[in-house]
């Protein structure tokens, strides 16, 4: 008789599949583990293992837009597939072997790799699909062969998905590319262009408007969910 497939693992599944906890869970953040089952090594995000009614109710919404992101950018290498959901929750997506570009010495990266990243993130916007994230430099890793890869695609905007969406997309998308530019001024500064510095001193008033907005929604979010840990501690 076979084993569970990705779909159908239980919290203790995961906990007899796990090689390595990557990250705790705490706040809004999600727990990460790193499992294996059947040959095939692969990235947990549970928002919920520990969570209250609130967490697991974010989390849902969380791991359905990033859901819904991965498998509109299927097919688009160096983005992990997306394997299964077994908790709404709950999204499991291929380990990438990679490490997290903030956790590298400058200047280790060069134009090839600039080049590969502008390119990956020229290939997601042409999918409709707008990271959202990438300044948070743990979301953009770096292979042994020094290639980009880009993971959690929890704040991705996607077009067609909502009004708030289309109107959010086109600055979404702008700041990916801003963010490769504060990478590049970070690692490879004499790599920058006159357009690279003009896209990092370019904001809009409604860009400014928009990230204003989500910074107001983001602390009573985190805010809540710690709260509500701390409620179901005691």
């Amino acid at each position: 008789m076979s084993g569970p497939g990705w779909d159908d693992l239980t919290a203790e599944d995961v906990d007899r599949l796990t090689t390595q906890v990557l990250r705790h869970g705490s706040r809004a953040r999600p727990e990460l583990r790193r499992i294996r089952l059947g040959g095939v090594d692969a990235v947990v995000k549970d928002y919920g293992r520990r969570g209250t009614i609130f967490k697991r109710l974010l989390g849902a919404w969380l791991a359905r837009r990033e859901a819904a992101a991965l498998r509109r950018a299927e097919g688009v290498s160096c983005v992990p597939r997306i394997l299964g959901r077994p908790q709404p929750w709950t999204i499991i997506t291929e380990f990438v072997d990679a490490t997290p570009v903030a956790r590298l010495q400058a200047p280790q990266l060069d134009a090839a790799f600039f080049a590969c990243l502008t390119d990956l993130i020229v290939a997601l916007h042409e999918r409709g699909i707008a990271h959202g994230d990438l300044e948070h430099l743990d979301n953009i890793l770096v292979t042994p062969e020094m290639q980009p890869a880009v993971v959690d695609f929890a704040a991705a905007v996607m077009t067609g998905s909502n009004p708030l969406a289309a109107f959010a997309w086109p600055y979404v998308a702008d700041n990916d590319f801003r963010a490769i530019c504060k990478l590049k001024a970070q690692h490879a500064p004499e790599l920058l262009s006159e357009d690279d510095r003009c896209t990092l001193e370019r904001r809009s008033a409604a860009e400014t408007w928009f990230r204003r907005a989500r910074r107001y929604v983001r602390g009573p979010v985190k805010a809540l969910a710690t709260d509500s840990d701390e409620d179901a501690r005691s």
